[in-house]
This record gives C-alpha cells, sequence and structure tokens, in this order.
C-alpha cells in the first residue's frame, strides 16, 4: 500500500519520455486538469489522468489547487450535470505509467519515486 509512504514525498507532474508538452505553471495546471482548457499554451492537446489510490489523488488536489476530494466530486458534479465537462479518467498507477509511455499527450501526477523514466512538466 503506498498511502503512508505518500504524506512525506512530493507530488509531481508528468508526461511520457517523448512527450512535446513543456513544463506547466500552476495557472495552466488548474485551466487544463480542472477542464476550462484542452491544450497548452503552444496549442499541444493534453489529455490528463487521475490516479485510482484517494491518497495522492487527495494530496495532489490539496498541493495543486486546495481542493479536497469531497470539494472536487462537487466540482465535477456541477460540471458533468451542466454538461460543461467530464472529470479525469481515473487509472490504476501501473495503467497512468503505461499511458505516459504509450501517449505523448498524456499527463499525470505521481510520487517524485514513481516518475523515473517520465518528463517533470510541474513540481510543487
Amino acid at each position: 500500500m503506498v498511502s503512508w509512504t505518500v504524506q512525506a514525498q512530493e507530488i509531481v507532474v508528468v508526461a511520457g519520455p517523448n512527450s512535446r508538452i513543456g513544463s506547466l505553471s500552476g495557472e495552466e495546471l488548474e485551466r487544463l486538469y480542472l477542464g476550462h482548457a484542452s491544450a497548452d499554451r503552444v496549442g499541444q492537446r493534453v489529455t490528463f489522468y487521475d490516479l485510482e489510490d484517494s491518497v495522492v489523488r487527495e494530496k495532489f488536489y490539496l498541493s495543486a489547487f486546495s481542493l479536497s476530494l469531497i470539494q472536487l466530486r462537487a466540482y465535477w458534479a456541477k460540471l458533468v450535470f451542466t454538461g460543461r465537462g467530464r472529470p479525469p479518467k481515473q487509472l490504476s498507477t501501473e495503467a497512468l505509467i503505461a499511458r505516459l509511455q504509450s501517449d505523448d499527450h498524456a499527463v499525470g501526477y505521481l510520487p517524485t519515486d514513481m516518475a523515473e523514466g517520465l518528463t517533470i512538466i510541474h513540481q510543487f
């Protein structure tokens, strides 16, 4: 189980090793991850993924956007209900890493020690 070791670890936002997605500012990350945009500042299409692990997911959203999982669910419920967006698909850690390695448009977040071989595009 990852949860207790994640408490002390940093979370990083990552893309695949061959991705052309450059570093993202906190504002860009928020616009993209919360469904306000679907491309980075140079027009590169970006597809974001969430982790199924709720401890890592909560740490990410608290660090990145000051949102608890309860606030996040309410946010996405409103967007889905009004037809203005869908939350990122949730993947296991292994599935996320595989997706990042095979899809140059994929972006996700991981504990720093799991990001080896991936491109770090944002650190907290």
